[in-house]
C-alpha cells in the first residue's frame, strides 16, 4: 500500500487566475470529475444543497458581457474602476469553463443556512483538491462577476430560494504554481 499524500495535495492546493489561463478548452473529464467530487462532499440531512450551472462555449462571452454590464450599471461611480472592467472582458477567450455555484434552499430544509454554506464550501474544496490530479487545469472560486446582483441571478436562471455563491473559474495553464506563503497554524489556534 502506499503512503498518502493527502498532505501534500493539500499544501499545494493553490487559486489560479484568469490571466494565467492559455485559453485551450479543459476535456470535459475535468469537468464532471470535479463535479462528482464537490457532490461527494458532507452535507446535513442529506439535503444536497448545491446546485452548479456550467458556463462553457458561446455561453462563456455572453455571460462575461453580462457580468461587464452589471458591473457598469450596478457599481457607484466612486467605486467605479475603468481597469476592473478591462478585467472582466479581458477574460473572454481565456476561461474554459466557469461553474455558477448555486446554494438551493428547500422551504421545508431541517438545516440552517449557515450549515448549507458550510457544505457547499466544502464541494468547492473538493473541486479545489481534484484540481491536482490534472497537470494542466487550475481554477479558483471568484465571489465577483456580478455574483450579488439580482440581474446575475435572473441570467442564470436561478429559482426563488436560490442564491449564487460565486463561481469555479477554470482554465488551462502550462506550469501550475504550488509555491505558497502560509502561515503557521498556531498563530490561529489555541486550546481551552
Amino acid at each position: 500500500m502506499q503512503p498518502n499524500n493527502i498532505n501534500e495535495i493539500i499544501s499545494a492546493r493553490r487559486s489560479i487566475y484568469p490571466r494565467e489561463f492559455t485559453g485551450t478548452v479543459l476535456d470535459e473529464h475535468v469537468i464532471s470529475t470535479l463535479l462528482h467530487n464537490a457532490n461527494q462532499a458532507p452535507n446535513h440531512h442529506s439535503n444536497y444543497p448545491w446546485r452548479f450551472v456550467v458556463i462553457t462555449g458561446d455561453k462563456l462571452a455572453e455571460w462575461l458581457q453580462k457580468a461587464a454590464e452589471i458591473y457598469r450599471t450596478e457599481t457607484l461611480p466612486e467605486k467605479f474602476r475603468q481597469e476592473k472592467l478591462d478585467k472582466i472582458t479581458g477574460n473572454i477567450g481565456r476561461i474554459s469553463h466557469a461553474i455558477a455555484i448555486v446554494m438551493h434552499r428547500d422551504e421545508n430544509a431541517k438545516t440552517v443556512e449557515t450549515e448549507d454554506i458550510c457544505a457547499i464550501a466544502c464541494g468547492v474544496q473538493n473541486m479545489y483538491l481534484s484540481l491536482h490530479q490534472f497537470e494542466h487545469a487550475g481554477g479558483y472560486w471568484s465571489t465577483g462577476l456580478g455574483t450579488y446582483s439580482p440581474a446575475m441571478k435572473s441570467y442564470l436562471g436561478l429559482e426563488d430560494g436560490e442564491k449564487l455563491m460565486g463561481y469555479f473559474i477554470l482554465g488551462h495553464v502550462d506550469v501550475k504554481r504550488t509555491e505558497g506563503h502560509k502561515k503557521d497554524f498556531r498563530k490561529f489556534t489555541r486550546y481551552l
